[in-house]
């Protein structure tokens, strides 16, 4: 039996950030939502701080959707550059990985928090990859051990997509006493997701797709999501 949330309408993918032969379950299921008439925007920013070409992340994602069918692929690598009503020639939103604080941080400036949030409560599809899965959950402050919060960032919460859970990438089973330890301070629960695996939302259920399972934190149970 699939494990019931509260998404309405969503139809969100959260990948727990591993390459592209990982994701390709994934990748597959996301590709099914645009059709090959569809059209995705991808957004790279997450890694504005880091040293990566966007010329090569284009490359990157043409060779991992190409393949796919989904031939129409936009990428906005500043959105001071784009007004929130272009999101609406889209019909699907891929969110990469990177730096979380970073990438939401730019978010916020810009407007375009809001505006993906009300894209996702309309059904519309959004792929978010390890910070960019980050940050349609509850709480950024999952990814605090290894993600720089040098951007000065004081806001914690994020999209509040996922049911009111946090979520928890490149997940490791090293990872529980972290997870434990965040639950203790935070009594959030963690949808915690590994690099081989993600998790689909859709039609109220979340639906692990992957090699390896995804588990469901909360207090001081553990649980594979079914």
């Amino acid at each position: 039996m699939r494990t019931r949330v509260k998404t309405g309408k969503l139809r969100i993918i959260l990948a727990g950030g591993g390459n592209e032969l990982e994701s390709q379950l994934l990748d597959a299921y996301f590709a099914r939502w645009i059709g090959k008439s569809g059209k995705m925007l991808y957004l790279p920013i997450a890694l504005r701080q880091a040293d990566v070409s966007f010329d090569n992340c284009y490359t990157w994602i043409r060779s991992v959707f190409a393949p796919l069918s989904i031939g129409t692929i936009s990428m906005w690598t500043d959105l001071n550059q784009h007004n929130a009503s272009e999101l609406d020639t889209f019909d699907s939103i891929y969110i990469g990985g990177g730096n979380t604080f970073s990438l939401f941080a730019e978010l916020l400036e810009t407007g375009f928090s809001g505006a993906l949030h009300e894209y996702a409560t309309q059904g519309r599809a959004i792929y978010g990859g390890s910070a960019g899965a980050v940050i349609l959950g509850r709480d950024l402050l999952t990814v605090e051990h290894m993600d720089s919060n040098n951007v000065g960032l004081s806001l914690r919460n994020g999209l509040d997509l996922v049911d009111g859970h946090a979520v928890w990438v490149h997940y490791t089973p090293q990872d529980d006493r972290l997870i434990h330890r965040y639950l203790r301070l935070n009594n959030i629960p963690v949808l915690a997701i590994p690099e081989q695996s993600g998790v689909v939302l859709e039609e109220n259920e979340l639906l692990p797709i992957g090699r390896v399972p995804v588990y469901r934190f909360e207090g001081k149970t553990k649980e594979k999501v079914l």
